[in-house]
Order: C-alpha cells, then structure tokens, then sequence
C-alpha cells in the first residue's frame, strides 16, 4: 500500500540502505578496506566538500551528487554538455558510419531504436562526466558498458561469479579503462563536470586506493547511462507509434530554438505536452525497486518485519494502481497528469524512488531526455520499418530503474533529414 511505502521511507533507524549499498559495493568488486572506508566517520574538518558533522563518505556523496544534478550552475553544464554531444551526434553521416545503421535507396537510415539511442546517450554521459579523456583511451568504451548493462541484472540477484563470468569480464574491462582515466593527473585529464574530480578527492582523503577509485566510480557511470538510454528509447518508441502525438511534440517543441541555439528553460517551463509524455513513459516503464535492510523488529502496516531480513519496495505495482490512475492505467495517456496535477504528489508515484535514497539524477535525466527528442525530431523523420512491432519490455528482469527490453524486440526504425 502507498502508506506502507511512505512508513518505510520514513523508518532510517531500522531500516537500512547502508548495508544494501555495501554489498552492491562489494558484489562490482570493491575491496573489504574500501568498503570500510566508505562508511566510517570522516573528520569534519577537512579539505574539499564541507562535512561539518563528521559523515561518512558513503553518505556525504548523496551531497556530492544533489550538488551537481540539483538545479543550478552546475546542471546547467551538464545541459550544455548534452546539447553539444546530441548537436554533434546527430547527425545523418555520422549515424551512417556507425556499426549498426544501414542505407537505403532513398537517402534514409535505418538503426535499431535501442542500439541507436543507447549509443547517443552513453557516448554523451561518458563526455558530460569525464570529458573526452576516456574515449582517447578506448573509443569502444560504450559498447563494453552495453555489454555489461545488459547483464547487470546478475548483480541484483547477486549471481555467483562462475554464471556471471561474462558480465563480470565486460565490467572489469569497463573498470581498468576509469583506472587508466584516474591514473592521469588531474590537470592533464581535460574538461570534466564537477563532480569527477571532486568525488575522486574525498575518496584520496580517506585512503582509497586508484584501482578501488575506478571501481567505486564504474557504479557512477552505470548510473549515468543505465536509465537515460533506455527512458529515452522508450519515449521515442511511443511518440514513432503515435505519429499525431510527434508531430504535436516536434510543433511545440521548436521554439526552443529561436535564436540559433536550444533553451532548457523552454523545454522546461513551455511544453507540457512533452512533460506529459515524459511523465506518462516513466509510469509505464520505471521498474525499479527499493531496498532496505532490518536491522531491528520493525511493523510495517501492522506486520511484524523480522530482524535481519530485507524488505523490498516494488514500484510498478504502484504505478498501475487503477485506484489512483484510474480505470485506463495500463493505456498510455499523455495528459492523465495534466488532467489531475495532484498525481505527482501522489504516494504511488514512485519514478524515482523516494525518502533519502530518491535519486539526485532525475532533473539531468528529464533534461536530457527532453533534449535529445527535441533536436533528433526537429532533425529527422522517423518511423518503424515496415512489419516491426512495438516491443515487449523485459518485465521478468530487474533493473536500477527503467525497463530494458525483450532479447530480438529492438524495432528497426527509418530516419530521413527533414529539410533545414
């Protein structure tokens, strides 16, 4: 029940997300020192970030994070490092060059959707974060990331090693190459978002070794890229089969680029069509859930949770709750929460989680997504080949977030430049 969802939340004492993040720690190959380095008192006065109260690196980086991706300075850069990384990518001869798209006859393109989309959003993560060093050191990067991401699921149903050798190779190599990046003095790495370097200096301060670093900040670019790729898939999937909706999304979506450039704070404050979409793909695809540990007894909607076991919170059950989205909550519908705004502060409205552990990355997610839908429709036609279908998500596959999709479901689309 959306209470009981809320009463957990709320619990910090006895339910606990340090221990579920250590183990995840532990599981993508962070040493025991590492681990507990992380979650020891650090002094409060120190260099760097401010920790007046003496937390733990583990906690203080929720801090780290919300200072980069919370509105301001320095998710404006961020912005600006999608826009220049879309502008760049999007483009007919440079998606013609890929290892995935195929010319036709006409003068279009076609490319899986996923494999597509995935490679615009990760190459573009991967630049915002930690500039173009790591691409220099292997421009395969990206596919190596899919390859594990595609497996990481084994990590959340913490799959021994010896069935999950594969997933564990393509995250070592994803791992020594941000060991190479880290390896490089600071002042020779060129541009990277704020958060890199100063998330690398906390941990220096505590000890942590270059190698255990890297892997701490694997689990970073993970997240980066894990959901925008697919939330960004998802809604353009939807918009391909509703070709009326893109249209009305592409009108109201242009003037965002009066002036020769694009304004975020247009896609942001003026199209609300475009955030009913947005709003209405996370209902249908976030499928994520919430971990906590029992560290004590703890009631719960009058049930007795037993010590030492874990509680998990579901998400999805939520958002098709017919209850609260009514009786079309398994349709997609744009406007149910221009509709009903009250939905958003709705107790079953869980895209991105909630209490301490809501992820700090859902306003770069939003502008990102918003972003690159707005520039590739203003850019190109597009629409499913001929005979493929709307793909079928991977329901039965847990993730950090957004759905993937069904092994062979990649619908082919057709892009075609429309004129400037």
């Amino acid at each position: 029940m959306p209470k009981d969802v809320a009463d957990a939340y709320r619990n910090t004492t006895s339910l606990s997300f340090d221990i579920f993040v250590q183990v995840m720690m532990r599981n993508l190959g962070s040493s025991a020192q590492s681990v507990r380095a992380m979650f020891s008192p650090m002094p409060a006065e120190k260099d760097g970030f401010p920790n007046p109260h003496g937390k733990p690196l583990g906690r203080l980086a929720r801090e780290l994070h919300t200072t980069q991706l919370y509105p301001g300075e320095n998710l404006t850069r961020l912005d600006d490092k999608f826009i220049e990384s879309f502008d760049d990518q999007l483009d007919m001869e440079k998606i013609a060059n890929t290892n995935y798209a195929a010319r036709d006859q006409k003068g279009g393109l076609t490319v899986p959707l996923l494999r597509w989309s995935s490679d615009v959003f990760i190459r573009a993560g991967q630049v915002a974060y930690f500039g173009d060093l790591l691409g220099v050191i292997d421009p395969n990067l990206t596919s190596t990331f899919l390859e594990f991401d595609n497996l990481s699921w084994q990590i959340l149903f913490q799959y021994p090693r010896i069935v999950s050798r594969r997933m564990h190779a393509a995250r070592e190599r994803l791992t020594a190459v941000i060991e190479k990046y880290f390896s490089v003095p600071v002042d020779e790495r060129g541009e990277s978002a704020w958060f890199t370097p100063a998330m690398e200096h906390e941990m220096r301060i505590i000890g942590i070794s270059t190698h255990d670093i890297a892997t701490m900040m694997t689990t970073i670019y993970w997240g980066i890229n894990t959901n925008t790729r697919k939330a960004s898939f998802w809604m353009l999937a939807y918009l391909i089969k509703h070709p009326r909706l893109l249209e009305q999304i592409r009108h109201e979506t242009e003037p965002a680029f009066k002036g020769g450039g694009l304004s975020v704070d247009y896609l942001k404050d003026s199209c609300s069509l475009l955030d009913g979409v947005w709003n209405e793909t996370l209902r249908h695809s976030a499928f994520s859930a919430s971990v906590r540990h029992i560290t004590e007894d703890t009631i719960i909607g009058g049930k007795t949770l037993r010590k030492g076991n874990r509680l998990m919170i579901p998400y999805r059950q939520l958002h098709f709750d017919e209850g609260v989205f009514g009786e079309d909550a398994d349709d997609f519908e744009p406007a149910r929460f221009e509709k009903d705004p009250k939905l958003l502060r709705s107790a079953s409205w869980r895209p991105f989680g909630g209490g301490i552990t809501m992820c700090p990355g859902r306003y770069v997610a939003k502008e990102s997504v918003a972003i690159f839908i707005a520039i590739a429709l203003r850019r190109f036609d597009i629409e499913f080949v001929k005979g493929q279908v709307f793909p079928q998500a991977a329901e039965g596959t847990p993730v950090l977030g957004i759905m993937n999709i069904q092994n062979g479901e990649d619908p082919l689309v057709r892009i075609t430049p429309r004129p400037a």
